[in-house]
């Protein structure tokens, strides 16, 4: 059993790590943390993961907000821009969007009381060595934490963060990643710190060569051909039509890149990717195109740098069938017993 503390910023694909986390047998999650992100402020990324864990029945698994900016961030106009997404897709797709990141209704209870930070670090002092650390959105809470307990690192027993691009072009700039780019400053805190890490980069995730991972309209007819009552299954097939239809014809993929389960799914089967040796990463800060991106130290420079712990692992491969045959499995768990 593996014990993990999720920290997400609802995005589309969160909303399924968050399914896969809460159902998987071989996972025990101990809470998920919200960051404000890709799905907008605090409240809406919050209010999505307490209506997602209604909906699985699990209202009994903490949800700790936190973050509501980045440390620095961008402009403001540049830090929306991921939310206001859809404006460019509504000639293309009209009322299809409907189900595109729609503003959260009110869950059925609050988010837990005390912030995601204090969570994170109580969490793991009470569990040292226990608990794996998972980001699949901006890595401020994660940054904030280690900031507040230098000893995190030594703490947890690992961490899997969704970040980064090498071969595959950025999503935001040609160089760099949305979930690096809108916390560079806590991303270079996350990467630098010395904690044995797994970096799933858009390499793995969000390039055709990976496209026996992505969810398709197929999967989402093999999840219901079972003819079972599954109410998770019923809402993946009203909601992420869509999803699928945008990243076909925006960004030219064969389906839905599914990052944040992919990272999530390591933390149980870390041999569904092929990774680097571990290497030293670090954070491009500096103003401009190349902001927020990745840089492993992986050769021999001249000029000094890269001296820091070696002890991140770069994702370079992925079995993404033996993968989506592991989240179609999971989301089955969902069913309704039979009256």
């Amino acid at each position: 059993m593996q014990r993990i503390i999720l920290d997400v910023d609802s995005a589309g694909d969160d909303i399924l790590a968050v399914l896969f986390a809460a159902a998987h047998p071989e996972i025990q999650l101990e809470g998920v943390t919200t960051t404000t992100g890709a799905a907008g402020p605090i409240k809406q990324v919050t209010d999505v993961v307490l209506n997602t864990l209604s909906l699985a029945g699990r209202d009994h698994i903490p949800v700790h907000a936190g973050a509501w900016r980045p440390i620095l961030g961008h402009s403001k106009a540049d830090m929306e821009a991921p939310v206001h997404f859809e404006k460019r897709l509504t000639a293309r797709f009209g009322d299809r969007l409907k189900t595109f990141n729609p503003p959260a209704p009110e869950p059925k209870r609050k988010a837990t009381p005390g912030h995601a930070v204090d969570f994170i670090i109580d969490t793991a002092k009470a569990n040292p060595g226990e608990i794996t650390l998972v980001t699949t959105g901006p890595t401020t809470n994660a940054a904030m934490a280690i900031l507040q307990e230098p000893e995190l690192p030594k703490l947890l027993k690992n961490m899997l963060v969704l970040g980064g691009n090498f071969t595959t072009p950025g999503n935001m700039t040609p160089l760099s990643e949305y979930n690096i780019w809108a916390d560079p400053e806590a991303a270079r805190i996350v990467l630098n710190a010395d904690c044995d890490k797994i970096l799933v980069p858009l390499d793995i995730c969000e390039d055709n060569r990976v496209a026996d991972s992505m969810l398709t309209r197929d999967d989402i007819a093999d999840m219901l051909a079972d003819g079972a009552d599954n109410p998770v299954i019923a809402m993946i097939q009203h909601v992420f039509p869509i999803y699928i239809d945008i990243w076909r014809e925006f960004f030219g993929l064969v389906g839905f890149p599914m990052d944040d389960v992919i990272t999530v799914a390591l933390a149980i089967a870390p041999d569904l990717v092929k990774t680097t040796d571990p290497l030293f990463m670090d954070v491009v800060l500096e103003k401009g195109v190349a902001r927020g991106q990745t840089v492993a130290y992986r050769g021999h420079q001249i000029l000094p740098g890269g001296d820091g712990p070696k002890t991140t692992r770069i994702a370079t491969g992925l079995d993404g069938r033996r993968f989506l045959d592991m989240f179609k499995t999971t989301m089955a768990r969902y069913a309704r017993a039979a009256a």
